[in-house]
């Protein structure tokens, strides 16, 4: 279930319960962040649909009045299950005093999240990337300062996000294998002697860029960081972490969980887990949680224009994937020899972590590496 697909039930319900339009019906994205009591997601649907079907409802306090309408748009959806209609058969919906509709998925219903989510650029954008022309890229190397260079690619970066969210169809996205090799690092560093030329000599283009798209500020101050040695305008003397190979580089952190989530399926492949079967979404729901927000984390930066809230949303993606994968597989897998893999036992998961991850960085200009 996809927050477009959990979306569009929710819709229907609002349209049944309450004989509206469908201009009447704001869209209003799912959010995993917004639920409670364990569900996977919570839509703030009843809220905005007060003010239109107040006449309908009995004389009371707006709290309750927004109880009334979730708890009706919630009995809708009981109503289209019982009907046979497989969308709205969740394992639970729930109204709670927000006025929001909490909704816990089936194992089926997570399953086809995960495999939504691993086609990275349909799934948060809602249409394949079969457009025509050409994503933004500029050469960073041709400004002069550093703050030029920031601008650069934080420009680069809003147009296409904009570009993926916009009503035409995007261009393709990224195909094949991808390395860790980088243009202006193997480059001849005598051509690079601008300022930000050689700050990318010293830290290539992808750090060069995640840095510039990480903080919130258009004219940080030039002693300003985002974190433990991470300067926003990171120099050719002082390139902090940025320079490092580590998981202190936000830049190499985000692209070593793209390459070790491709690698890890082809690990599952060859060294399939004897056994593997049953539900192992409990063991995952920070991650799937994550995955499900994606979408609405990407139309909010495109519509605020801000590059580093998808910089954020890509990083708690990862540090929820590294909680994962490093996390002992025992509990769920009786003892059958040695411990297997998460990736082995649910492979799902780092497919669909793999194809958010890649799509993000892409929008950034970032390259995901395909191979550790």
């Amino acid at each position: 279930m996809t927050p477009r697909g959990l979306e569009a039930v929710l819709r229907r319900a609002a349209l049944r319960a309450f004989d509206l339009s469908e201009a009447d019906v704001p869209f209003v994205w799912p959010r995993n962040d917004h639920a409670a009591d364990g569900a996977d997601a919570a839509v703030a649907l009843a809220p905005r649909l007060v003010c239109r079907v107040r006449d309908t409802l009995p004389k009371g306090r707006e709290d309750s009045h927004r109880r009334v309408v979730c708890e009706r748009i919630s009995d809708e959806v009981d109503a289209m299950a019982e009907e046979g209609e497989p969308d709205a058969g969740f394992a639970r919906v729930l109204a709670d005093k927000r006025g929001f509709t909490n909704v816990t998925f089936t194992c089926e219903q997570r399953q086809s999240l995960l495999r939504a989510a691993a086609d990275g650029p349909r799934y948060l954008t809602g249409r394949p990337w079969t457009g025509t022309g050409e994503w933004p890229r500029s050469e960073l190397h041709e400004a002069g300062p550093l703050a030029q260079a920031r601008r650069y690619a934080r420009a680069d970066a809003r147009a296409r996000i904009a570009l993926a969210v916009g009503e035409q169809a995007p261009p393709p996205g990224p195909e094949g294998e991808a390395s860790w090799r980088d243009r202006y690092l193997d480059t001849d560093h005598a051509e690079l002697f601008t300022p930000a030329g050689r700050v990318l000599g010293r830290i290539g283009e992808d750090s060069a860029r995640v840095a510039f798209c990480r903080s919130l500020p258009e004219h940080p101050r030039e002693s300003e960081t985002t974190g433990r040695d991470l300067p926003v305008l990171p120099s050719a003397d002082k390139p902090g972490a940025w320079v490092r190979l580590t998981d202190a580089n936000p830049a190499f952190r985000l692209r070593y969980a793209h390459a070790h989530a491709l690698s890890s399926l082809r690990w599952a492949d060859r060294t399939p887990a004897p056994g593997a079967r049953g539900c192992h979404h409990g063991h995952g729901a920070k991650v799937r949680g994550l995955l499900f927000d994606g979408p609405s984390v990407l139309d909010t930066a495109a519509r605020r224009e801000e590059p580093h809230i998808l910089v954020r949303y890509l990083e708690a993606l990862t540090s929820a994937y590294d909680e994962w994968r490093t996390g002992s597989t025992t509990a769920a897998e009786p003892a059958q020899g040695p411990e297997p893999t998460w990736a082995a036992l649910d492979p799902a998961l780092p497919a669909a972590v793999a194809g958010v991850i890649g799509t993000g960085l892409f929008l950034l200009g970032v390259s995901a590496p395909t191979r550790l």
